[in-house]
């Protein structure tokens, strides 16, 4: 294999052993000789892509959420604000929040499949919200910062991103799906000594690029039994090709280079370290939360945690869904918006009596008894993200039908006001589009508990970019920034 890449003005010819492609593989198009299956397997890709700001505001009421998201501008897709999260109040409460003069937000917009998502348009569409907010926005219209920082990388002080558009949640349509197009991806893992990690291959979250590196390595042994001076190179210093890094050097290997277009690795994560009430609050403009289901690979990683903590993030009440449509819209809690949509699923007005609300109650721990069931029989786990081999056939319609049809059709319809939070408003696609397969590889079954009173949902004290910064140190990974790739020819 001969690769060359460019750095510093000079070209650079390597000949690795193995080839890891750590960034999105349709990037590398113009200078990979590609397989046909391979070919086909991008072109059956698709992708959104989310578009973040860090804002510095000024409350004009008092705020009683930590987090606000729309469901019905998530749903559209269009690139309007869809919600925000309040950092000032997750660092440090809501009452210090309240009684600032000015609170650190970061606000979120969603461009569908062959959306607009040229950067002009979505900051255009960011300023008319802020210029002339709706009433569910607590901050004062036309008075915001866009904030600038600087970010320090393993010693290296650059101008941190802020707004942050990115692809995002690549994903395949129904019929590839049914076609077997993840396991397909697996079964060529290691053909022509290349490698795929990126989260196309799996999902879009840290903790489906760890677990999918641990399918990757059960199901193809081999790669950890090559001679321990083997060259690797991986492309892109993202999380998934850190995490393959941090594996690889921890198995013994000893020549590992990690190619980096850009200043700065960690990929999506952008932890932004913001002056705020004469300290600092931690931004997230990229990777940001945790769940329960991601216990097992923090303990994993441990050892890049020193220092830092899980925290909770707007748990209860503090969580807000807007409904209605505008001038009248208002602002629920998410156990309330949950509840609301069990109880019109069973026909039951809104706000509804306490013998309807028992009913829904009812109802939702049914289903929920029903989704696990139905997981473990499709999946063949309940706490895994990916199964390690297709579920034959489309049992319960799993790639033909959208989730929601996949719920309606299973007696599982009440779940979906939870499941709008747990799944939609994170930005993984609408209910009523997205194959039900991918919403059951995210929604596991310790999320899928209907109460909503405390979701599990943590961030890290210090930002997921201080995970990453303590691996690259403590690994010592040899990261070529700045580079660019010229050909690969295998």
């Amino acid at each position: 294999m001969e690769l060359v890449y460019r750095t510093g003005g000079n070209h650079v010819v390597v000949n690795p052993a193995l080839l890891v492609i750590a960034c999105d593989p349709r990037e590398l198009e113009p200078v990979m000789d590609y397989t046909r299956e391979e070919r086909a397997l991008l072109n059956s890709l698709r992708n959104f892509t989310f578009y973040t700001t860090c804002l510095r505001v000024s409350p004009r009421r008092a705020q009683d959420r930590v987090v606000i998201l729309a469901p019905d501008i998530v749903e559209s897709q269009t690139g309007l604000v869809q919600g925000y999260r309040n950092e000032t109040a997750k660092q440090w409460g809501l009452p210090a929040a309240n009684r600032a003069a000015t609170n650190v937000v970061t606000i979120y917009q969603m461009v569908g499949i062959n959306g607009e998502s040229d950067p002009g348009t979505l900051a255009a569409q960011r300023k008319a919200f802020l210029d002339d907010p709706p009433s569910w926005w607590p901050f004062r219209p036309g008075q915001y910062e866009i904030v600038q920082v600087e970010e320090n990388q393993n010693g290296e002080i650059h101008q941190a991103v802020n707004p942050l558009q990115t692809p995002y949640f690549n994903q395949f349509f129904s019929g590839a799906l049914e076609a077997g197009a993840p396991w397909r991806w697996l079964d060529m893992q290691g053909a022509n000594d290349t490698v795929y990690v990126h989260a196309s291959t799996c999902f879009e979250s840290v903790l489906h690029c760890w677990s999918y590196l641990n399918i990757l390595l059960d199901a193809k042994p081999a790669l950890l039994s090559a001679a321990k001076d083997s060259a690797i190179v991986v492309i892109g210093a993202g999380v998934s090709g850190l995490l393959f890094a941090q594996r690889f050097i921890d198995s013994g290997f000893t020549n590992i280079t990690l190619l980096e277009k850009t200043n700065r690795f960690a990929g999506k994560t952008h932890s932004l370290q913001v002056p705020d009430q004469g300290v600092t609050s931690i931004a997230e403009l990229g990777t940001c939360y945790l769940s329960p289901a991601y216990d097992e690979m923090v303990q994993a990683l441990s050892e890049f945690t020193v220092g830092n903590k899980r925290v909770a993030v707007a748990h209860g009440t503090e969580r807000g869904i807007v409904v209605g449509t505008p001038p009248n819209e208002t602002v629920m809690a998410f156990g309330d918006y949950g509840l609301m949509v069990a109880c019109q699923y069973l026909g039951f007005g809104w706000p509804c009596s306490k013998v309807e609300q028992d009913l829904a109650y009812a109802e939702l721990l049914a289903a929920a008894a029903i989704y696990v069931a139905l997981r473990w029989e499709i999946f063949g786990t309940v706490d895994g993200v990916m199964p390690v081999s297709k579920p034959v056939g489309d049992p319960y319609g799993v790639f033909s039908k959208s989730f929601a049809q996949y719920l309606d059709d299973n007696k599982m319809g009440a779940l979906k006001g939870y499941l709008m939070y747990a799944y939609q408003v994170q930005g993984y696609g609408d209910l009523d589009k997205i194959p039900a397969y991918y919403g059951l590889v995210w929604v596991m079954p310790d999320m899928a508990q209907p109460l909503g009173e405390s979701s599990g949902v943590t961030a890290w004290q210090k930002g997921w970019e201080d995970v990453w910064d303590q691996m690259v140190k403590k690994r010592n990974m040899n990261i070529k920034l700045n580079t660019s790739v010229v050909s690969i020819r295998r």
